[in-house]
């Protein structure tokens, strides 16, 4: 009986006491049997039986081992017939079998073993009935258990402050924003001049909470921002690269270099001088504006306005601008906080905090109670298997 499947009390009490009936009717005379619905006899019968099916001996000494085993049963079943837990008319016929087999007469012993298929099935179909009992009454004990433990879980879900498809727009408002700024932010390193970027890049690099990363331990980032404030023409080409240009710099040869944009020497020591700090920019320029929805809100309302600030300067970010400054006037409000919270409760209970939102499953918990209060009522007048088992 699978422990989430509904269980009708009626039609439970009615199955058990069906069940009942037909344990007592089963059992008729052989309570006052000894031996049979203890199983002693079923098991003297299994040892005899194996015995003779095993009886197949083809040297002195199996012979011997045989002979053994058959004085052995007959040892038990003699104690068995002295402490009266076998009838003497069941250890008559299991002697009878045990001297025929001794005898090598296995076609007679086999027979003689035979007259007590009746009781033994008598007795099986009582254990049957009884272990049919047993289940469903462990079944129904088992539901009753799962049936309290949902009542406890369901009665702690909270109350979520907001819709399920207002918490759903939190994530999607934070996912769209994370896009715009992504494409925002690789368009402003793609295109605008390095004379302009890497200064905005490195002051948005010391100001915590955008993300763009910091200058590492041993990169120096200011040999290139003197090369790409000064103002002679030579240096012009070297101005109006991008910030993925610089990056194509150490590939060019010094001729290369010198002919383009003038010595060679100051370019490459400038580029080596920041070169961590352009490659760490570079391998984060994915994640460097990217915030998320999970985050904690101090933390938010820290970064988010950082990065308002940041995108404003950007020039072409005017989507990502927007949507940013949404989000920090939701962080602002408490509005951000509370869509948060809600997501993250429907995140962990799932269609529990849907049900509780939309007041089902107030309703669902009652039926429950319900259920296990009947189901608890019936238990108590049915006797336990155990004591089914002896009356």
């Amino acid at each position: 009986m699978p422990s989430g499947e509904t269980i009708d009390a009626s039609a439970f009490a009615d199955d058990a006491r069906g069940l009942l009936e037909a344990i007592s009717e089963s059992r008729g005379d052989l309570a006052d049997v000894p031996g049979v619905l203890d199983g002693t006899l079923d098991r003297f019968r299994e040892r005899v039986d194996r015995l003779l099916r095993e009886s197949k001996v083809d040297n002195w000494r199996q012979v011997r081992i045989f002979l053994r085993d058959v004085d052995g049963i007959a040892a038990d079943l003699a104690k068995a017939s002295k402490d009266k837990r076998l009838v003497p008319k069941h250890v008559a016929v299991l002697d009878l079998a045990l001297r025929k087999a001794k005898k090598r007469d296995f076609y007679g012993a086999r027979k003689a073993w035979r007259k007590l298929d009746k009781i033994a099935e008598q007795a099986a179909e009582v254990r049957r009935l009884q272990g049919t009992y047993r289940d469903r009454y462990r079944g129904v004990e088992t539901r009753v258990r799962s049936l309290r433990f949902e009542i406890e879980r369901l009665g702690k879900v909270p109350k979520p402050t907001v819709s399920p498809a207002e918490a759903d727009a939190l994530t999607t408002e934070v996912d769209a924003f994370n896009a715009a700024a992504g494409t925002a932010y690789l368009d402003f390193l793609a295109t605008t001049r390095a004379d302009v970027a890497i200064p905005i890049l490195l002051e948005a690099a010391q100001r915590s909470g955008v993300g763009v990363p910091a200058p590492p331990k041993g990169a120096d980032p200011e040999p290139l921002l003197v090369l790409l404030g000064d103002t002679d023409p030579a240096r012009e080409p070297l101005r109006a690269k991008s910030f993925y240009g610089l990056l194509e710099l150490p590939g060019y040869s010094d001729a290369k270099l010198t002919h383009v944009m003038g010595d060679s020497r100051k370019i490459r020591g400038a580029i080596d001088a920041a070169w961590a700090w352009l490659k760490a920019i570079r391998d984060d320029e994915r994640r460097s504006l990217a915030i998320a929805w999970t985050e904690d809100v101090g933390v938010l309302r820290r970064r988010v306005p950082a990065i308002v600030a940041f995108l404003a300067r950007l020039g072409n970010a005017r989507a990502a601008h927007d949507q940013a400054e949404a989000l920090a006037k939701a962080l602002e409000s408490g509005r951000f906080g509370s869509l948060q919270t809600a997501a993250r409760l429907y995140g962990a209970h799932g269609e529990d905090a849907r049900r509780k939102w939309r007041g089902e499953l107030e309703a669902a918990v009652e039926a429950m109670r319900k259920e296990a209060a009947a189901l608890e009522a019936v238990l108590k007048k049915l006797p336990e298997p155990g004591k089914a088992a002896e009356s």
